[in-house]
């Protein structure tokens, strides 16, 4: 095992217990769910629970989480309910059990903590009838919802972490030139998703995920089908995600663009929101809020008339202008009205203005963008300006 790596984790669990100290629980309780909501454990010791399906039971209960007790004194330990886990993990006290709840409690009382502060992350995972369980097994301690805890440390990233996401961008650039040069009229929306998914899978990608929405389905931010078998015809506006992990951490870029034949309207909203990417990454700074570079986009949409086409708070369909990104997909901070968080270096997150419900097509443009001392940096390089 890489001894820079091991240091790397260490760090990390050594933040969390500073911080549940500074809050005053005498321990965490820190719980993930597979297979979509895994960061935090994977942050602090890079394991993540599988198997999910029936949470309780008859005697199993918790199957498809696992849970990390971490104490402000003594030795953390994983507590998983599938024997089916990663065996080079950076904690080495891993149990296997079909009753999560019993084996934290055992495990608590163990280390004389049945009385103790629980700080619990995760509070937004844990099932109810889990929750109750866990008061039932544990009734003398208090339980105290820390989830920001470890969000807020993962939201700034360390060279190493960062490494990994440029190696992403760089593998997400790649794809986007082969995809900028494949696409055409005739193809349907599923050939450009096998498209975009196989060619992230061949560079190691794991998970690769893409959307491919055309036509009059582009005027919708998502659809439920992420892509169809309907035919790309000429002088339809398109726009296309590609997504994956690569060693755990997310690709997230998003591509438009009109298919043949484009109108003088369908190229006005691409440089619209061109211009509205290029503004709020100009505003892109430590010290800035997270919601005030949804207000530098949603007033370019207003200002050239669209009123009911950008993000959810300016009454379009979208949900934001953009999320942070990391061991999860979309992560806090949101960039979106209502999120005060300020921006700092070492976040990495993406941009992604766009306008639907035009009439002539919707489109979107995205792109990672880490924040750095004085300003920031985009990690995508191949370009965005697609017709």
């Amino acid at each position: 095992m890489n001894i820079n790596l091991r240091n790397e984790y260490e760090q990390r669990i050594e933040k969390v217990r500073i911080e549940a100290s500074n809050r005053g629980v005498d321990c965490l309780l820190i719980f993930g769910l597979a297979p979509r909501r895994v960061g935090d454990l994977m942050y602090l010791t890079g394991h993540q629970p599988m198997l999910p399906g029936h949470p309780r039971r008859y005697g199993f209960k918790g199957r498809g989480y696992s849970a990390i007790i971490l104490p402000v004194e003594g030795n953390p330990c994983v507590l998983t309910t599938t024997p089916f886990y990663e065996k080079d993990l950076y904690i080495s006290d891993v149990q296997y059990g079909d009753n999560l709840f019993e084996d934290i409690a055992r495990e608590m009382n163990k280390r004389g903590l049945g009385k103790a502060d629980i700080g619990i992350v995760g509070m937004d995972i844990l099932a109810v009838t889990l929750y109750n369980d866990l008061q039932k097994e544990l009734y003398q301690a208090r339980f105290i919802p820390c989830d920001d805890i470890v969000m807020n440390l993962r939201a700034t990233k360390s060279p190493y972490e960062l490494g990994i996401l440029r190696a992403g961008a760089q593998i997400a650039d790649e794809v986007a030139l082969l995809l900028r040069d494949y696409l055409r009229p005739g193809l349907s929306e599923y050939n450009v998703y096998q498209f975009i998914t196989s060619e992230l899978t061949k560079r190691g990608v794991t998970g690769a995920f893409a959307t491919c929405q055309s036509g009059i389905r582009s005027e919708t931010a998502y659809e439920l089908v992420f892509a169809s078998d309907k035919i790309i015809d000429s002088g339809d506006m398109v726009h296309m995600e590609i997504n994956g992990k690569l060693d755990g951490y997310m690709i997230d870029i998003c591509r438009s663009t009109v298919v043949g034949k484009s109108s003088p309207e369908q190229i006005r909203i691409l440089d619209l929101v061109l211009h509205m990417f290029d503004q709020a990454v100009a505003a892109m700074k430590p010290g800035v809020t997270a919601q005030s570079l949804e207000r530098i986009t949603g007033k370019i949409a207003l200002d050239n008339g669209f009123n009911k086409n950008h993000t959810n708070y300016y009454n379009g369909p979208a949900t934001l202008l953009g999320h942070a990104i990391g061991l999860g997909v979309d992560e806090p901070p949101v960039l979106a009205e209502g999120d005060k968080t300020i921006l700092r270096p070492g976040m990495v997150i993406t941009v992604e203005p766009g306008l639907y419900n035009t009439g002539v097509g919707g489109c979107r443009i995205e792109d990672e963008v880490l924040v750095t001392e004085n300003g920031c940096e985009i990690l995508n390089t191949s370009g965005r300006k697609w017709w």
